[in-house]
């Protein structure tokens, strides 16, 4: 059996056998309470086929999707109104959007991105024909419906879960999105699904409010292609910023220390604020501590961050766990940098692009202010 490539997405071109599996009537639930997990199929291309979906640790509590020796297996994932779920994450697309082949990331958070729906439905294993509940797309959430779930190389033999929108016709060469079929394997006792007369599941057309004060737009915007001239990969961008107003920074300021764990970049319009914590590290409200734009990139420096934030307009800029840039207009004042050097150590990560740069923690942000026209742009001081 051979592939057949259409629109970039390796898809099969003949099937092997005639099936004798009989597909029952009826519209399934979207909710599967039960646990489960993830496998994906795709039989011409046998390095994906039958794998499993794992959950691999990010910055600020969010979960990469990986398949392949990267990240934990998991075996507690549920289905909630068609919304892929562990705990109170929920698989969104919203990550890391790649200009080359217009595919987006998808990943697991709190926060309110645009989710991933999905509508299952029954289905025949390719190599035993037994039935079985796979996961089609509905489509991204307050975006067009349809499109596909790939999956595409990524690092240590890996492969990154990504959506692949409806129309698209753009080919990366060099990192092929695989489309893969999602099943539902239980994990004890078979899954809560059944069949009913609902209608299936279908986009939502509301807003997706987020955990924080901020509400998401129906509507997303795709940042340009990175700022270095690396061939990695932006995200896509929020429309809105956080409703809440940051604290005043410190009047004092001084030139950068070369003993403080931080990286100065005045010569650069910005100034350093501290070490600001994500979500993780404080008692508020879930969300990003700045939720504007996200840059991601294994060549990521603090002049980068500087650059693709500023680029956009953003007040803000930061970096974190070496190879992420944040951007916005504003934060909550519970996230406002202390100004102690013990405060400092939390942000002690070398960057991803720069071993002798400094660029945030795990959970924790090196934050920076942009300076205004004429303004002495200085850092803060730490005592």
């Amino acid at each position: 059996m051979q592939p057949k490539l259409i629109s970039g997405v390796l898809t099969l071109s003949a099937v092997a056998v005639a099936s004798a599996c009989t597909i029952p009537g009826g519209t399934l639930s979207n909710t599967i309470t039960t646990p489960f997990r993830v496998q994906v199929q795709n039989a011409s291309y046998p390095q994906v086929h039958n794998l499993f979906m794992n959950l691999l640790a990010a910055g600020g509590g969010d979960q990469h999707l990986f398949i392949g020796p990267v990240g934990t297996p998991t075996y507690d994932l549920v289905l909630r109104s068609g919304v892929l779920g562990r705990g109170v994450l929920n698989a969104v697309i919203n990550g890391e959007y790649s200009d080359i082949d217009s595919t987006t990331k998808m990943f697991m958070t709190e926060r309110g991105d645009p989710r991933a729906i999905y509508a299952p439905a029954y289905g025949c294993n390719p190599d035993t024909d037994a039935l079985q509940i796979e996961l089609p797309l509905v489509g991204r959430q307050n975006d067009q419906a349809g499109g596909w779930i790939c999956v595409r190389p990524a690092f240590e033999n890996s492969h990154e879960f990504r959506y692949y929108p409806p129309g698209n016709t753009k080919v990366d060469p060099n990192r092929t999105c695989i489309k893969v079929t999602l099943v539902v394997i239980p994990v004890s006792g078979g899954t809560s699904i059944s069949t009913s007369s609902a209608p299936p599941t279908t986009l939502s057309t509301s807003t997706v409010s987020s955990s924080r004060s901020s509400t998401l737009s129906t509507t997303t915007t795709t940042t340009s292609p990175s700022p270095s001239s690396s061939s990695t990969t932006t995200t896509r961008t929020s429309t809105s910023t956080s409703t809440s107003t940051s604290t005043s920074t410190s009047s004092a300021a001084t030139s950068t220390s070369t003993v403080l764990p931080y990286t100065d970049m005045t010569a650069h319009g910005f100034a350093f604020l501290g070490c600001a914590p994500e979500e993780r590290r404080v008692a508020d409200a879930p969300g990003r501590t700045l939720s504007g734009a996200l840059y991601a990139a294994d060549t990521l420096t603090n002049e980068i961050c500087m650059d693709f934030c500023g680029a956009r307009g953003f007040l803000y800029a930061g970096t974190e766990w070496r190879r992420e840039c944040w951007c916005g207009n504003s934060f909550a004042p519970t996230r406002q940098p202390a100004i102690t050097l013990a405060s400092l150590a939390n942000c002690n990560y070398r960057c991803a692009g720069d071993s002798t740069q400094y660029c945030g923690g795990d959970a924790w942000l090196s934050l920076y202010k942009k300076c205004g026209a004429g303004a002495p742009c200085v850092n803060a001081v730490f005592t």
